[in-house]
């Protein structure tokens, strides 16, 4: 039944639908409960259980050994301190990480930036502590260096050798015949021990290059392996 009605058939209201017609407010709660909260649940719980498994993993890959937050503490756990870990290194152009001990091989590039050759010379200093003192480090540049010729806009490269190592002492005799002395006795810094000294590139207009060689003890980012049952 039309509530407005007119003799002009221009004119045409559509009547008022009745309350039949209308959804009921069980529809409607089922409609707001199903149709818009349950992607934004499903949302919130996605993104909590990528945070707890994200969590989870930094706990499971952690170096230090720490007991993981929210869980039991391991009754062997002790807590670390790294403060021996931390290198305070100034004003280097190239810092080098190692071990008391190790070997390390430095590749260098000279490159050429001028259309004419360039005679060049290469002289690295002795490494000796911040304050000058000694230092265990060594460094080697090897051939083709020190002296070359770089070409027109060419580069050349060049190996750095670097090597630490302590003056050697007399070990005690081993308990056991096939005990090796270094074994027994291998030597290790106490804390982050840094070394520098300059590489000077003569017949390249630059000023001399700071390196630095930063010798972190043993214990510092080590590789944990521990014994204990955590899927039985």
């Amino acid at each position: 039944m039309s509530y407005v009605q007119s003799t002009d058939p221009r004119l045409t209201v559509a009547g008022l639908p009745t309350a039949s017609a209308m959804p009921g407010v069980e529809a409607f709660a089922r409609f707001v409960g199903e149709g818009l909260a349950q992607p934004i649940v499903a949302g919130f719980r996605q993104a909590a259980a990528n945070l707890f498994e994200t969590l989870g993993v930094a706990g499971r890959t952690s170096t230090w050994g720490s007991s993981k937050p929210g869980k039991t503490r391991d009754c062997c756990d002790t807590p670390t301190d790294p403060c021996h870990c931390r290198c305070c290194i100034v004003d280097a152009d190239l810092v080098v990480y190692g071990r008391l001990g190790e070997r390390r091989v430095v590749p260098l590039t000279v490159e050429n930036r001028w259309r004419r050759e360039r005679k060049i010379k290469m002289e690295l200093s002795a490494f000796s502590a911040r304050g000058g003192g000694a230092s265990p480090v060594t460094g080697e540049l090897l051939p083709p260096a020190p002296e070359f010729t770089l070409l027109p806009c060419g580069q050349q490269a060049v190996v750095l050798v670097i090597q630490s190592t302590l003056p050697s002492s007399p070990a005690p005799k081993p308990d056991r015949p096939n005990e090796s002395h270094q074994t027994r006795a291998l030597p290790d810094v106490d804390d982050c021990l840094v070394s520098y000294a300059d590489l000077r590139v003569e017949g390249c207009e630059i000023r001399p290059l700071r390196m630095a060689v930063a010798l972190l003890p043993r214990d510092c980012a080590d590789y944990r392996i521990i014994c204990r049952c955590e899927c039985c």
